[in-house]
């Protein structure tokens, strides 16, 4: 059965949300999403809404910056969600604006799926990360 659908919502959104044909990529930080018990598949991952600084990577930087093996795992359950009973996927962030519209645009692309036209605010190095992982 192949994926029919992705969104990308707020954390709040998703927390109040429910359905059990549908898996969730849920992208927080410290202080994981609230979600509700019976998701038909949940992936948690922590990294934060920043791009990729040399200048402030330092070993104390509090910030987690998506990396490529956050993409090997985002990859592995979209293609896992489509290949099982799954009718779609729920992506979201703490606003769901940037990194969970990147995540969601990836999916939407790599699946033939719809993504809104023309809608840019996706974080940049999370979209190209992806992107490069998946060759």
């Amino acid at each position: 059965m192949a994926l029919k659908q992705v969104i990308f919502l707020s954390r709040k959104e998703a927390e109040g949300s429910l359905n059990p044909t549908w898996a969730v990529i849920s992208i927080s930080g410290l202080d994981p999403a609230r979600l509700k018990d019976g998701w038909g598949a949940v992936l948690r991952l922590e990294f934060d809404d920043i791009d990729p600084d040399p200048k402030a990577m330092f070993a104390e930087d509090p910030y987690i910056l998506f990396s490529i093996d956050h993409a090997y795992q985002i990859i592995e359950f979209a293609h896992r969600c489509n290949d099982e009973s799954v009718d779609g996927i729920v992506v979201h962030c703490h606003a769901g604006v940037s990194r969970s519209a990147a995540v969601a645009k990836w999916i939407s692309e790599r699946f033939g799926l719809y993504f809104p036209e023309g809608y840019a605010l996706y974080n940049k190095h999370v979209y190209e990360t992806l992107c490069r992982a998946s060759l």
